[in-house]
């Protein structure tokens, strides 16, 4: 991709992308098209893929997921996903990358981890960008623990390290 077509993504999405994410676009070649459409952006598609995360934590609400921030769990269930709903709209925007995994863009700096996002079922999936990128795509590295710790993202480390709770 062209810093042009980066900066128009950035338009797009009314936010900075990170510079190691922008080195990826810069350099990524996907024949295969294995990972989320970057290089022919569309908003719409940006927003499905979003959309489907608020999904995953609308099931788990609907399953007795809640989290302490959103004050008392209303009775009514769909009172208690349109108090939901707002607070996860102010979560660090999040990334596609490939299938569930998802990089922040915030704080816009290199070295944010990237997460696996299934419903509530969050992980850490790399400290780095890069670090990421060499345990999804080679079988050289063993899974062991990263050799830099991961940054703290607000609400989703909170969520991959286990301090929210069920009901």
């Amino acid at each position: 991709m062209t810093e042009h077509a980066i900066q128009h993504i950035e338009s797009e999405l009314e936010l900075s992308l990170p510079t190691d994410f922008k080195f990826l676009l810069m350099n990524l070649r996907d024949p295969g098209h294995v990972f989320f459409p970057w290089s022919s952006f569309s908003l719409a598609a940006y927003h499905e893929r979003i959309d489907r995360i608020w999904q995953g934590i609308e099931f788990d609400i609907e399953h007795g997921f809640w989290m302490e921030r959103w004050g008392e769990k209303p009775g009514d269930l769909e009172k208690a996903k349109k108090l939901a709903k707002p607070d996860f709209e102010s979560w660090p925007a999040m990334l596609p990358l490939l299938g569930h995994r998802f990089l922040p863009a915030s704080p816009c700096q290199a070295n944010n981890p990237v997460f696996s996002i299934m419903q509530t079922d969050i992980i850490y999936y790399g400290a780095t960008l890069a670090d990421y990128l060499l345990r999804e795509l080679t079988f050289a590295l063993p899974i062991v623990a990263p050799i830099e710790p991961f940054r703290r993202i607000d609400v989703w480390s909170d969520l991959a390290e286990g301090d929210e709770e069920w009901d």
